[in-house]
């Protein structure tokens, strides 16, 4: 009968443990320094390993994380516009090109399709609402992990950009363009921006520019 009950004990507490929600176990953040004080930056922890630690509020953790994700996606985006760009103008047969662009890296599919969990119910005011739901611990580790994969993707976009950069300053040179696109010249004046020489747009802009300046 001891043995028994023994077993009945331990399948309650291993449920007991395999059912735990994320966000129930409490944490003590104290660590203690070398002059018994505790500090939450720096010290010991209950195991006699000397940690550094930082401690700020999950929400703050997601939003920090989100909005570099966000600057970093920008950056990507922009990167891949500027490889697009060099590339559609190194197909360009003006420019020894063959017409058909090489393809680009592929830069879809960073996050994973999130799960939510969606209701149509009363709230406590009596309102009907729809409310969806995605766990936090899910939403954060997808956003530090989307950050990881853009800082890779990035890299590999900058890194096609500049040798592509390098082969188009080449063509341009070789076809009697300056081996950088044309940059705006302007000037202030009474207040308002003068525009002088017009930014080159594309290969159009580059051709014409160069005749423009022969004739000059």
């Amino acid at each position: 009968m001891k043995v028994a009950w023994a077993l009945v004990a331990g399948s309650i507490a291993f449920y007991g443990c395999a059912s735990k929600k994320y966000g129930d176990e409490k944490l003590d953040t104290k660590l203690e320094t070398s002059d018994k004080k505790t500090s939450d930056k720096f010290g010991f922890d209950k195991e006699r390993n000397l940690v550094l630690q930082e401690k700020t509020a999950a929400t703050d953790e997601l939003i920090t994380q989100t909005h570099v994700n966000e600057e970093l996606q920008s950056k990507l985006q922009h990167e891949f516009q500027q490889l697009k760009r060099c590339r559609m103008d190194l197909a360009d047969v003006r420019l020894g090109g063959t017409g058909e662009m090489a393809p680009l890296p592929e830069i879809d599919g960073i996050k994973n399709d999130p799960s939510f969990k969606e209701t149509v119910g009363v709230d406590e005011s009596g309102e009907l609402v729809f409310i969806r739901q995605e766990k936090f611990e899910d939403k954060l580790k997808g956003e530090k992990s989307a950050e990881k994969t853009i800082r890779r993707l990035t890299k590999v976009v900058v890194n096609n950009r500049e040798q592509c950069e390098l082969r188009m300053r080449k063509a341009r040179v070789e076809k009697g363009l300056p081996a950088e696109r044309t940059q705006a010249v302007t000037r202030y004046e009474g207040g308002q921006v003068i525009i002088i020489q017009p930014a080159e747009r594309n290969l159009d802009d580059a051709f014409q520019f160069a005749n423009q300046a022969k004739q000059k």
